[in-house]
């Protein structure tokens, strides 16, 4: 749409222009900066302190923290859920640009495309505790997040690490290289990644379809002409292929995707104190197809696809007095196309998957954050966004048959371009109940507009329980939530307790047809729907050298409308963690469970929900010894017992043919890991 390059053009506008410099000040970068602290929201992956087991990927990574369960497809494209909220109700962000992948039935979601040992940080903020990252997140958003400033040595600017990683039942190795080399003036990094997984076990001993192989290459350029001002370029490229999942009817043997990203960033004296605009691409190449990796004697499909997000940020702050205020707009802009393709007929198409599906948001955002001489803080938030949405090619005849026609036999309507204004609010306050105690009281309304899948999806089979459509008139959901939360240090006791309850109207729930011709078929439509939840987390320092901790967390979904669960809800689960660290080596177990899941949608019970599930309890060992100042070696157990188990969200393992089971987890897996940084 033509709106497109006007916004961007924009956008790339004000870039050029904030890099002007609002002070003439010139300082040398300080290259000893370390990294930061982390705040109770963040955590630095694969540490050895903090990642017990090995991630297959981003959402592996972040199903260990508490709150946050993780829907397993395969052995890769593990589907976060936060406070029993995913896919497009989280914002995840890959050092700030947005992907989304190209799979319509999510082989590759964006925490997929996050190859962790290329990140310094991963901020997870759970629930809204910001407006400035784009529209939505009322899960809750993620930022993956690259700091190469912090890595750099200070003596002669080379910083570096390696690392190579094989197991006994799933990856076969996985080895990554990472090298910085900079000056005062700037700096060069350049990763690199190569993965390759078998289908693991589970503890019963059977095979999981689940094997894949992933190559990763980047490169990072930054010029730091002074302490404060940095100008960055990065491009890197994620192959992925052979990728087998157990929870489709087809697999993926290729898929390429490439991110570029032009960041500035600055600090000045005066009435704008920080400015910080980027622009970003992500481009994504999916092909998913039934019978070159599996075997097939029916009619051999393919549905080859493209995912292309651009977008950017710009965002500046200004400080009075006690307060920041920081304000600036967001662009996000999608198109998808998916394209299906009956094989056994020489590639005749047969359906627009995504017909050229776009949808393009712009939207302005201020926050103001007020910090008090007794601690207090206060966060108050407006956004304003504009959604525009459209199919190009939904009436482009396709099997047959145009999107548009098959949007009109179940919705009596068809896709027209749909404009959406859509208001959003943030009111949050912080407060220091005495010297160890910390509360939190948090409200908020966040607007989700439909993605392109829910919107246009277009899969019309020969029976209506073969159709999956979306729906173009569907409504955006609106979040109106409320948390609270409260922490205390004492001693060497940490606790912290979380309260939320979110109210959605129009939320989008994807349903079935329940009477008439379509009788079956996937649609979407509004309802209201109530979200509630709590999670606890507490760790006790025992003596100097070992440490308790645990975490418990639940939710609860109901669509009020009709008075019943929400499919996908996450039990009450948790872990409990006892760590041993004497210096040169350490070592921990830790057990991780479940409890079993009956509130379940009977209506969505091989389509979006499995069934009920059982409970469990999984134990993993892990240690770590240092070989020299620079080098060691992790290993460890997971489901040291070797158990069967699986995630009750994880999705329906389709290769056990009409038996209605899940997806299982690997079973006994035994992991040695040799890194080094230099």
């Amino acid at each position: 749409m033509q709106p497109t390059l006007a916004r961007l053009t924009l956008l790339s506008s004000l870039l050029v222009l904030s890099t002007t410099p609002f002070a003439a000040d010139t300082l040398t970068i300080d290259i000893k900066a370390k990294k930061k602290a982390p705040s109770p929201n963040e955590v630095t992956p694969l540490s050895a302190e903090r990642s017990a087991v090995l991630p297959a990927d981003g959402g592996d990574f972040l199903k260990q923290l508490n709150g946050i369960s993780g829907s397993r497809f395969g052995g890769r494209g593990i589907e976060p859920i936060i406070r029993g909220q995913s896919q497009t109700q989280l914002n995840v962000l890959l050092d700030g640009a947005y992907v989304h992948g190209g799979c319509p039935n999510r082989m590759d979601p964006p925490a997929s495309w996050a190859a962790l040992e290329t990140y310094e940080k991963v901020t997870v903020e759970k629930g809204v505790q910001t407006l400035q990252h784009g529209a939505g997140g009322s899960g809750g958003t993620v930022l993956f997040e690259r700091d190469t400033r912090s890595i750099i040595d200070p003596e002669d600017g080379w910083s570096g690490k390696a690392s190579a990683t094989t197991m006994s039942n799933g990856v076969k190795h996985d080895v990554s290289g990472d090298v910085t080399k900079a000056t005062q003036q700037g700096y060069v990094r350049v990763f690199t990644q190569d993965r390759e997984a078998d289908n693991y076990e589970d503890g019963d001993g059977k095979t999981v379809r689940s094997s894949y192989q992933h190559k990763q290459a980047g490169i990072v350029l930054g010029a730091t002409p002074t302490q404060n001002r940095l100008i960055e370029y990065s491009y890197e490229n994620n192959d992925f292929a052979d990728a087998l999942y157990s929870g489709a009817s087809m697999d993926s043997p290729e898929e390429s995707g490439s991110i570029q990203r032009l960041k500035y960033q600055d600090q000045f004296e005066g009435k704008v104190n920080n400015v910080d605009a980027e622009v970003y691409t992500s481009n994504i190449d999916h092909l998913m197809d039934n019978y070159s990796l599996r075997p097939q004697t029916g009619m051999k499909m393919a549905v080859p696809t493209t995912s292309d997000t651009v977008g950017g940020k710009l965002a500046l702050t200004s400080r009075v007095g006690n307060t920041d205020i920081t304000y600036g707009v967001n662009i996000q802009n999608r198109a998808r196309d998916a394209v299906q393709k009956n094989m056994s007929s020489g590639g005749v198409v047969t359906g627009l998957m995504w017909p050229d599906a776009s949808t393009e948001q712009s939207g302005v955002f201020a926050e103001a954050t007020r910090k008090f001489d007794t601690g207090d803080k206060l966060k108050v938030g407006m956004r304003v966004d504009q959604v525009d949405a459209a199919a190009a090619k939904a009436g482009v005849v396709a099997g047959g048959r145009t999107a548009n026609q098959n949007y009109s036999a179940v919705y009596s309507t068809t896709a027209t371009d749909k404009q959406e204004t859509n208001v959003s609010g943030l009111v949050r306050y912080e407060k220091s109940l005495n010297a160890t105690t910390t509360a939190f009281a948090g409200a908020s309304r966040t607007v989700r507009t439909a993605d392109e899948t829910e919107r246009y999806i277009s899969k019309w089979g020969m029976t209506a329980p073969d159709r999956w459509v979306g729906n173009p008139d569907i409504k955006p959901e609106k979040h109106n939530q409320l948390d609270l939360g409260i922490s205390q240090q004492r001693d060497k006791v940490r606790w912290t307790g979380t309260v939320f309850a979110d109210q959605v109207n129009d939320f989008i729930l994807r349903d079935k047809v329940a009477s008439g011709a379509q009788t079956g078929a996937q649609i979407y439509r509004n309802v209201d729907a109530e979200i509630l939840g709590a999670e606890l987390g507490a760790e006790a320092k025992l003596t100097d050298k070992l440490r308790l901790s645990g975490d418990v967390a639940y939710v609860k979904r109901t669509n009020t409308a009709d008075n019943r669960p929400l499919a996908q809800t996450p039990p009450v689960n948790g872990k409990v963690q006892l760590d041993y660290n004497a210096g040169k080596w350490s070592g921990g177990t830790r057990v991780r469970f479940a409890a079993g899941q009956d509130r379940i949608d009977t209506k969505m019970v091989g389509v979006t929900e499995v069934g009920e599930s059982a409970g469990y309890g999984v134990v993993d060992a892990y240690g770590r010894y240092s070989l020299n100042k620079s080098t060691k070696m992790r290993f460890g157990v997971d489901n040291l017992l070797d158990k069967t188990y699986a995630e009750h969200v994880s999705r329906r393992n389709l290769d056990l043919g009409g038996t209605i089971e899940r997806v299982n987890e690997a079973g006994r897996s035994a992991w040695l890991k040799l890194e080094t940084e230099f």
